[in-house]
């Protein structure tokens, strides 16, 4: 066989505490004291149960706990368990933190919206406000304009009364008076032209032989 590739196997004691039994067998069990064991010294390793302690050999039943095999599973287990406890522990810390951010997240991005909010509320306002400014001014201008009209057309209107006002009235004379009154009583006697009405076929060949002779 190739060296340093196997166990050492040796003589071991084992002795069972409950019965107060020892025996010495080759084994390559790893053993962390020793013992004196019939003037020779041995590795030796405590088991729980025996020949001398079994049911099968002894034919009596017997609860076996001895070192309290709880206790053993506890100090055997005692930093897993702590370990899980420091993890759950940790896991439940680190769920409040994650927790706390998720909230501050929220809190962040709500006032982020507000904010975003607050400023298209302001930018239609403004807008708003802009577009009102604006109407009021075109409002103004055709006012002004309206009003630039009416006071041309009043100004135009205005020399004309103040020319005729201006025209002197020409008083007429007693005698001016007395010819005008002539003259209209000529026109009134001056008879008015009579219609002569058109002369027919038979009597313009009667004034056309008349003419002849």
């Amino acid at each position: 066989m190739k060296k340093d590739t196997h166990p050492e196997y040796r003589d071991v004691v084992f002795s069972d505490a409950s019965a107060d039994f020892k025996f010495v067998t080759r084994s390559t069990v790893v053993a962390k004291d020793t013992i004196e064991f019939e003037g020779k010294t041995y590795p030796h390793v405590q088991v729980d149960i025996s020949s001398e302690s079994h049911p099968f050999f002894t034919g009596k039943m017997k609860f076996v706990d001895t070192a309290g095999r709880v206790e053993k599973f506890q100090n055997k287990f005692e930093k897993t368990l702590k370990d899980q406890k420091k993890a759950k522990a940790a896991a439940a810390e680190q769920a409040k933190i994650d927790k706390a951010a998720a909230e501050e997240a929220k809190k962040a991005e709500r006032a982020a919206k507000a904010e975003a909010k607050a400023a298209e509320d302001a930018k239609r306002a403004k807008a708003k406000a802009a577009a009102e400014k604006k109407k009021e001014r075109e409002e103004k201008k055709v006012a002004d304009a309206i009003a630039a009209k009416a006071a041309k057309e009043t100004g135009d209107a205005a020399p004309v009364e103040e020319a005729k006002a201006e025209v002197p009235v020409i008083e007429t004379s007693p005698q001016t008076e007395t010819e005008a009154e002539k003259a209209e009583a000529t026109e009134e006697e001056v008879p008015e032209a009579t219609a002569v009405a058109p002369l027919t076929e038979a009597e313009e060949e009667a004034h056309a032989k008349a003419e002849e002779a």
